[in-house]
């Protein structure tokens, strides 16, 4: 059976959509607040970025999703990523965001971070 080009075309699509998620997961260091063991132990996401995103999204440090959001504003609005780093270190957001890094890879005592 052969499949159509929409259907290669959307696979592509979403493909490219969860590789996204993935980067964003493991860039957030989802991984730490996890469920999967194989997460933990890898340091990365190992599962499903989409359910990653529902159930371990919620469990980040307030910071860490507001540093997110405004990436996201950011990017959404066409702003120049130096400006909007800038704007997030004026925030406080950018400390906070390398707190949450830091204590995700062991850097910092777990009481560091709330």
């Amino acid at each position: 059976m052969t499949k159509s080009r929409a259907s290669k075309a959307l696979q592509s699509v979403e493909r490219k959509g969860e590789a996204t998620e993935r980067r964003w997961s493991n860039t957030l260091n989802m991984w730490h607040v996890c469920a999967n063991a194989a997460c933990r132990r890898a340091r990365c996401c190992r599962g499903s970025p989409t359910y990653c995103y529902k159930h371990n999204y919620p469990q980040l440090p307030e910071s860490v999703k507001d540093w997110f959001f405004l990436i996201g504003e950011a990017q959404k609005d066409g702003i120049p990523f130096d400006v909007a780093w800038a704007e997030l270190g004026r925030r406080g957001l950018g400390a906070e965001f390398a707190n949450w890094h830091d204590l995700a890879h062991g850097k910092r005592d777990a009481s560091a971070m709330t």
